[in-house]
């Protein structure tokens, strides 16, 4: 979706910009990382508070009481694993958390520009604002309210990178998630995972199945799961430096690099390869993509997509067991001299007011205790390398994955401006319906990067 630091970067907050508040003891935030459910969120109570990541009345167990307002691209399940981590805070301080669910996070620029307040805590805004905002005094560095030693040790260390701005860090991660994984049915996928994509592209699916599944629709945020798929090609085809370069507007889209990424992922979305043509590939919501995997019988053998789509699997088959019934692997290498680059997207919060309220959620969200509640609700990894109990297999794996790394890179199009992210998603829909276009989209893409991008 994120954002990510997306705020659900993908617009995976579902494209439309709805708004519900919340404003009884619970709350939620986020930012990469699409929603287990579009619709809105219900008014819902919680409470809650556990050990802190520096001196608060969280970590004394004093009473503070107040409120603190937050906005968050949090729907269904999530939102109420949110409500779940926030019971103990709420229970514990006192403080009321009145969380508003936003689906277009575009509002924190529109706020700063017109001088309306903003939310206590929120999610980051677009990477291109993210200086500009710290220079102001905007966000609130955590160097400001959270033990950093404690913090910066205890943390993903690829995750450290991310919200930093002359040295400070205004980005406080929470979850992550690891995308460029091919889920499969087990009982249909037997094999040894391929070691290399010509490996997998030559994989004989059963009768009347294809290779792939892919479904790209998510409202105003269609394309973004090719843009996933593009991103993690790139990184992995052509290294981090190319990858980089891309989503900081300094490398072409027509450039050999980024154009043979689309002609990889043209392979996954041909007639031959993926289930039900170009037409289904375009309706087909994301989380529904992977419905096919479990047809009897079955239309498809992998669906390339992040850690957090089970939830999604077990919302239309609720009887499979993680590990048992379903696994995945990890898309095989591309360019040997850049295994190791992994694709992913985390969950994270900037503080905008200080308050004590602020403050004190802020420190916890940094806890083992309450990221150990996300973990245990199922479908994220923490932000925290210390926690390592997961509710099932596919978790423990992935954070396996996600320790294993050499780097975990960004979203690209969740780095992106945002008429460059939009033009992104788009082309994936327009290259997804023809192919012969690549050239024209890909200038097409250079003229968009040109106008985008400040000198």
């Amino acid at each position: 979706m994120k954002r990510h630091s997306i705020w659900r970067s993908r617009a995976i907050t579902v494209g439309v910009v709805a708004v519900s508040l919340v404003a009884v003891g619970c709350g939620s935030v986020a930012t990469p990382s699409p929603a287990a459910s579009d619709t809105p969120s219900q008014p819902a109570t919680s409470s809650g508070t556990g050990p802190s990541a520096g001196p608060s009345a969280v970590a004394s167990g004093g009473q503070v009481g107040g409120q603190v307002t937050v906005w968050t691209a949090w729907g269904g399940n999530e939102l109420k694993a949110f409500q779940a981590v926030l019971k103990p805070f709420t229970d514990k301080t006192g403080i009321e958390v009145l969380a508003t669910t936003v689906r277009d996070f575009s509002q924190l620029a529109i706020n700063v520009d017109a001088g309306t307040p903003l939310p206590d805590i929120a999610g980051p805004p677009n990477p291109d604002k993210l200086s500009d905002w710290a220079t102001k005094g905007i966000m609130k560095p955590l160097e400001s309210f959270l033990d950093m030693t404690a913090y910066s040790s205890d943390t993903n260390p690829a995750l450290l990178a991310v919200g930093v701005v002359d040295g400070k860090h205004y980005q406080e991660m929470v979850k992550t998630q690891v995308k460029g994984l091919q889920w499969f049915n087990t009982k249909v996928f037997t094999g040894t995972a391929p070691k290399t994509y010509d490996e997998l592209l030559a994989i004989t699916p059963p009768s009347g199945a294809k290779l792939f599944c892919v479904g790209l629709e998510s409202g105003d945020a269609s394309g973004w799961p090719a843009s996933d798929m593009l991103a993690n090609i790139v990184m992995r085809q052509s290294g981090p430096d190319v990858y980089t370069a891309w989503y900081q507007g300094k490398q072409k889209w027509s450039s050999p690099e980024i154009k043979s990424a689309y002609q990889l992922f043209g392979k996954m979305v041909a007639g031959d390869n993926v289930y039900g043509g170009a037409n289904t590939v375009l309706s087909t919501n994301f989380g529904r993509a992977g419905k096919p995997l479990f047809a009897s019988p079955p239309g498809c053998m992998f669906l390339e997509q992040a850690t957090f789509i089970p939830s999604f699997f077990l919302e239309d088959y609720p009887n499979l067991k993680a590990g048992t019934d379903f696994d995945f692997f990890l898309d095989p290498s591309i360019t040997s001299q850049f295994d190791g680059n992994i694709e992913g997207f985390w969950d994270s919060f900037v503080m905008y007011n200080d308050t004590a309220q602020a403050r004190a959620l802020m420190q916890y969200m940094a806890t083992a205790e309450a990221q150990q509640i996300w973990v245990d609700a199922g479908g994220t990894l923490a932000a925290l390398k210390t926690i390592t109990k997961y509710p099932d297999p596919i978790f423990a794996h992935a954070a396996q994955v996600a320790a294993a790394a050499k780097n975990i890179l960004p979203t690209a199009g969740d780095q992106m401006p945002a008429d460059m992210q939009h033009a992104f998603w788009k082309s994936t829909l327009d290259f997804t319906n023809d192919q012969s276009q690549l050239d024209s989209i890909l200038a097409n893409l250079d003229q968009v990067q040109a106008a985008s991008y400040t000198p």
